[in-house]
């Protein structure tokens, strides 16, 4: 197991343009800290963590794994090594993995056990960013004073790319800034203004006069003022901004950074609550792309298990189903059209609705009617 400095601490983070631009320069230098802090507070939102449950629903796919050849010996390594992966919670540890493509960086690490004379991964444990530090390019475990190298057997996954959660965070902290000073805005200036008047020339003496009796009557709406002075009630426009547009065009980023689309925002209005979940389905192109990356951290893995048990460098492929969904409708319009038109159809094509076709199933020919 992996040793981190527990005594480390959660960065303290505030919600507003000037740390976020301090946090970005951080970034910029490899320091992820304060950033990653922000967006893990960020998922609280209730339209981030929609659509996050969106996006990694979009990877829950099946898996297979390819043997290194054709020999029984591989065959049989490909299917232990399945076993493996199927006992260790795997719908869970993908979504760890993928924290990587959301937070720059995710490291994973693993409880081992003897089982059957092999080492085999019982359970798994996401480790906290913020134990971790780049050096010179190479993530490593933060002592504060001291960076340790992070130990072959845990799992290090890293993106190239930006982040994803970075934009989505500009968007949150406009959304969440914004909503605070509009509140400071509705309580300076949501309620009528009262304005005192003095003549041209007065002195200081009438102008304390007249600046007490808009006090009093601010306080108690009555009071008293000299005389020649004058006092006026303005109401404000009540349509001065619009802070529910400014929070729209926030979460459009938002889901536009995290779905790929603006569905969840453009699609929900005059629904009810629960009534458009299918809005924050992520765009088959981007939930391809976060399996591809999961299949490649999910190879270091396995290299890991076969260079601790067998170290002669056959390793079976990860693959997970990239394969579109079945449409129900389409497929049976194709099938019926194959059958109409004499073709045999094999059971298997009934089996990818779903249905239930006996094993001795024959394949299915339009007989002729005479």
């Amino acid at each position: 197991m992996i040793k981190v400095n527990t005594k480390i601490g959660t960065p303290a983070v505030r919600f507003n343009p000037a740390f976020y631009k301090t946090a970005y320069n951080q970034f910029r230098q490899g320091i992820f800290r304060d950033l990653i802090e922000m967006m893990n507070r960020a998922e609280i939102d209730s339209h981030i963590a929609g659509s996050l449950v969106g996006r990694k629903a979009g990877f829950q796919r099946d898996f297979s794994l390819v043997a290194f050849s054709d020999s029984e010996a591989d065959m049989q390594r490909a299917e232990w090594v399945k076993n493996v992966i199927k006992n260790l919670d795997h719908r869970n540890l993908f979504k760890d993995i993928q924290k990587a493509v959301l937070k720059k960086f995710s490291v994973v690490d693993f409880e081992w056990q003897v089982v059957d004379g092999r080492q085999v991964p019982v359970r798994h444990i996401f480790l906290d960013h913020k134990y971790f530090r780049y050096k010179d390019g190479v993530l490593k475990i933060d002592f504060g004073r001291e960076l340790k190298d992070i130990p072959n057997e845990a799992l290090v996954c890293e993106t190239s790319e930006v982040p994803v959660l970075l934009p989505v965070l500009r968007d949150f902290i406009l959304k969440d800034f914004g909503l605070e000073s509009w509140a400071s805005f509705i309580e300076t200036f949501g309620e009528g203004m009262i304005i005192g008047k003095y003549p041209a020339g007065a002195d200081n003496e009438f102008k304390k006069e007249v600046e007490e009796a808009v006090k009093a009557i601010a306080r108690s709406s009555r009071g008293i003022m000299p005389d020649g002075a004058e006092i006026t009630l303005t109401e404000t426009q009540r349509t001065t901004g619009d802070h529910e547009k400014f929070v729209e065009t926030a979460n459009k980023g938002i889901s536009i950074a995290i779905l790929g689309h603006a569905n969840a925002v453009e699609q929900s209005k005059g629904l009810q609550v629960g009534e458009n979940i299918s809005s924050y389905k992520v765009k088959r192109e981007i939930a391809v792309d976060d399996m591809y990356f999961i299949d490649s951290c999910m190879q270091k893995l396995i290299r890991i298990l076969i260079d601790r048990n067998f170290a002669d460098g056959r390793y079976p492929v990860f693959e997970m189903d990239k394969k579109e969904p079945v449409n129900v409708k389409e497929h049976l319009e194709v099938v019926d059209t194959a059958f109409n038109h004499g073709l045999e159809i094999s059971p298997d094509e009934y089996r990818k609705l779903g249905l239930m076709v006996a094993p001795e199933q024959q394949p299915l020919t339009k007989t002729s009617p005479f």
